[in-house]
């Protein structure tokens, strides 16, 4: 995560960049709370399945609306 830091905190000249960085960082951490999200409810699905006698079948896909990104 340090290098990650360091990339987020430079401009594309590789010059300090601390607003960018700031705004970048709160557009990760919300990708990432979006990203365990999808995985949780995907995870809830597969467990109500089993718990109701089911199988999947074929792979759960899903799409968060604000974001417009898939997850399987």
């Amino acid at each position: 995560m340090k290098n990650f830091d360091k990339e987020l905190s430079r401009n594309g000249s590789g010059y300090s960049d601390p607003t960018a960085a700031t705004a970048l960082r709160t557009i990760y951490k919300k990708e990432k709370e979006i990203d365990r999200n999808a995985m949780r409810l995907i995870g809830l699905i597969k467990d109500m399945l089993r718990i109701c006698d089911f199988e999947l079948i074929e792979k759960v896909k899903i799409r968060h609306k604000p974001s417009g990104r898939e997850y399987k």
